[in-house]
C-alpha cells in the first residue's frame, strides 16, 4: 500500500552501505521507521528527506510483512536553514526531536504533539527563544500524562504558565531568567530519566560543549 504523510525527521542511522533508516513523526500514523534506499549514493536522491528534523510530505510503502516503511518519494516543506547553520539552535532541534521520540511509543498517533514538534522548531527558525526547548519538554510531558504543570520551582513560578500555554512563537517576548531556566530544566531532565530509565543524549551532548575548555580569548 502506498500512502502520503507529512512527517518530521527525528534521528537516523546507517542501514547497510548505501541506505539510512529514520525515526519519522508523521502527523497522521504516529512514529514510524522509515527505510531510504541507496540515499548514500552519490546519484541518491531523497537524502534531504531523510535528515533529523526535516519537516517532510513522504510517500511512503508500507508491508504487512516489514516494519519498517519504505520511502518511494516526497516534497520538502521546510528544512529550517537557519537552525542547522546555528550550533546552539540545531542542538535545541535535536533536543526535542529526542524527547519526543524517547517519549513515545511506534504508531502512536497524536497531532497535537506533531503541532508542538513543527510549531517549535517554526520558532527556532524565525523567533529563537531560549525558553523553547524547556517550553517543549514540559507541554510533551503534559501531553504524555506525567506533567509537571503542579510542580512549578520557585525560581520559575513567574513564568511557569506562559511556558505551558503561550504559542512558542511568543516565548521570545518572555524576559529569560538563567536562574529560573536552569532549575526548572533540571527538574525537566530528572523527570525524563524517571519515566525512561535514561539521561537525554542531547543534554549530555549540550554540557559537554559547556564544559569543555577553550581557546584563550574566547568568550563563554
Amino acid at each position: 500500500m502506498i500512502i502520503n504523510a507529512y512527517g518530521v525527521v527525528l534521528a537516523r542511522r546507517i542501514f547497510g552501505e548505501y541506505d539510512r533508516l529514520a525515526t519519522v513523526f508523521t502527523e497522521d500514523l504516529g512514529k514510524m521507521t522509515v527505510r531510504f534506499v541507496g540515499v548514500a549514493r552519490s546519484t541518491g536522491k531523497l537524502k534531504a528527506l531523510c535528515e533529523p528534523t526535516s519537516w517532510c510530505e513522504y510517500r511512503l510503502h508500507l508491508s504487512p510483512r516489514v516494519d519498517a516503511a519504505k520511502c518511494v518519494g516526497g516534497r520538502i516543506m521546510a528544512t529550517f536553514p537557519g537552525v542547522r547553520a546555528n550550533l546552539a539552535r540545531i542542538t535545541a532541534a535535536l533536543y526535542c526531536c529526542e524527547l519526543l521520540d524517547k517519549l513515545t511509543a511506534e504508531r502512536n498517533p497524536s497531532q497535537e504533539k506533531f503541532r508542538l514538534l513543527v510549531t517549535t522548531l517554526s520558532a527556532l527558525e524565525s523567533s529563537p527563544s531560549r525558553w523553547l526547548t524547556l517550553a517543549f519538554g514540559l507541554r510533551l510531558m503534559e501531553q504524555a500524562g506525567f506533567g509537571l504543570r503542579e510542580r512549578a520551582p520557585r525560581a520559575a513560578a513567574g513564568v511557569w504558565d506562559a511556558l505551558h500555554e503561550r504559542e512558542p512563537r511568543e516565548l521570545a517576548d518572555v524576559p529569560f531568567d538563567p536562574a529560573a531556566a536552569a532549575e526548572s530544566r533540571r527538574d525537566l531532565e530528572a523527570h525524563f530519566e524517571v519515566q525512561t530509565g535514561r539521561p537525554l543524549k542531547v543534554a549530555v551532548f549540550r554540557e559537554s560543549l559547556r564544559n569543555a575548555p577553550r581557546p584563550e580569548g574566547v568568550p563563554s
